[in-house]
C-alpha cells in the first residue's frame, strides 16, 4: 500500500522527493524493487557497478510504467570522459529510460580520484555534456570520506551529494553537510541503519528511529534503504508516515547506543 510519506526538496534542484528511498545493490527481483515502490517513496537510486549491471536491468524493469513518478539515479565509477559517458548510455539502456534525473561520480573518495574525474578530459565533462544534451537532469557525488566528498561539493559543481550518516558516524555534520549548505547542494544520506548492523542487539531501538534522527538534521532531504529486505523497508516507510517527530531525548539516547556500538568495533 502507498503511504503518506513526508516530502522535501532536493537543495538547488527544485525535485520534490520522498524522504525516504531505495537503494539499489541489494535486491535481486523485480517483484521486491516493485514491493518498495508501492510504499510510495519516489527516489530510487542504483549504479552501474551494482551485480555488475545487473541491478540497473531489475530496476528497468520494475519501473515501467511508473518511470514518470520517480526520481531515478545511477552513477559512474569511472574518472574519464570516455568511460563516463559510455557507462552512462549503458545505465540508460538497461533502466529503459531516455534521461536520468541525477548522475553521480561514485565514490569520490581520494584526492587523486576527484582530481582526476574534475580536470581535463575527466568524467565530470562528460556527465556536463549530457546534461546539455538532456540526458541528465542534475548532477551528483557520492563516497564514503567524509573529508573528501567535502572538498568535492566545496567546487560547487554538483547539484547533490550522498554520503554515510547516522546516530552512530555523524561525521558528516561538520563535513559534507556545511560544504552542501554553502552551495544548497541537495543532502541524500546512505547508511542511516550501517547496513542494518545498528539494529541488531538486545537494546536496539525500533528500526524507524535510526532513520527519523538522520531526518531531523534539516540539510537531509531524504534517506535511502538497501533493498536487503522488503518487510523491514516497508516496516520503516510505515513508521515515516506517521510523522512522528524525534525527541531531544530520543536523539540523545540514539546517539548514546551509537556511541556504544562504535567503541565495540561492531560497525566495522
Amino acid at each position: 500500500m502507498p503511504y503518506d510519506l513526508p516530502r522535501a526538496t532536493l537543495g538547488r534542484t527544485g525535485l520534490e522527493v520522498t524522504r525516504y528511498g531505495i537503494g539499489g545493490a541489494y535486491c535481486k527481483t523485480i517483484d521486491g524493487y516493485k514491493a518498495a515502490l508501492d510504499c510510495g517513496v519516489n527516489y530510487v537510486d542504483t549504479a552501474r557497478s551494482y551485480h555488475d549491471g545487473e541491478d540497473e536491468k531489475v530496476i528497468g524493469q520494475a519501473i515501467q510504467g511508473r518511470r514518470d513518478e520517480l526520481i531515478l539515479a545511477s552513477k559512474t565509477s569511472k574518472r574519464d570522459a570516455a568511460g563516463a559517458r559510455q557507462e552512462l548510455e549503458t545505465s540508460l539502456r538497461e533502466l529503459k529510460t531516455d534521461h536520468l534525473d541525477i548522475y553521480q561520480l561514485h565514490h569520490l573518495n581520494t584526492e587523486e580520484e576527484r582530481k582526476q574525474a574534475l580536470g581535463p578530459g575527466g568524467a565530470l565533462e562528460a556527465v556536463q555534456q549530457a546534461r546539455e544534451e538532456g540526458l541528465v537532469r542534475f548532477i551528483g557525488v557520492t563516497g564514503h570520506d567524509w573529508p573528501q566528498i567535502a572538498e568535492a561539493v566545496l567546487t560547487g559543481h554538483f547539484d547533490t551529494v550522498l554520503c554515510w550518516y547516522n546516530c552512530a558516524l555523524r561525521e558528516a555534520e561538520e563535513t559534507v553537510i556545511p560544504a552542501a549548505q554553502a552551495h544548497n547542494t541537495g543532502v541524500v544520506i546512505m547508511n542511516a541503519s550501517r547496513n542494518e548492523k545498528l539494529l541488531k542487539g538486545p537494546k536496539a531501538p525500533d528500526p524507524v528511529q535510526f532513520y527519523r534522527y538522520v531526518l531531523s538534521n534539516d540539510a537531509v532531504a531524504t534517506t535511502i534503504m538497501g533493498l536487503r529486505n522488503v518487510d523491514l523497508f516497508e516496516e520503516v516507510a510505515a513508521g515515516l508516515s506517521e510523522r512522528v517527530p524525534i525527541t531531544q531525548q530520543e536523539k540523545s539516547e540514539l546517539e548514546a547506543y551509537g556511541a556504544e556500538r562504535r567503541a565495540s568495533g561492531d560497525l566495522k
